[in-house]
């Protein structure tokens, strides 16, 4: 589980400093090759973070679902 929380802060880094790069590299004059490599780190990092997000999701459910115990059938009455 380490390893997927660091995964996600290098991400979280990746997409704060694209924007933050992205943003001082076109205010200093540099119109195209910074602010256009910074927009396509970011749409990279966002793409990671969200396919990240879908397979801790999944692991944590087989998880879950692995601990479950099954139940003997029977319905309680509330």
């Amino acid at each position: 589980m380490f390893k997927h929380f660091l995964f996600s802060i290098v991400l979280n880094f990746l997409i704060i400093g694209s924007v933050i790069i992205g943003f001082y590299g076109y205010k200093a004059g540099n119109y195209y090759f910074i602010p256009l490599l910074c927009a396509a780190a970011f749409g990279l990092s966002v793409y990671y973070k969200i396919r990240h997000t879908k397979m801790v999701r999944d692991e944590i459910r087989k998880k879950s679902e692995a601990k479950t115990v099954p139940n003997s059938g029977k319905k309680k009455k509330r």
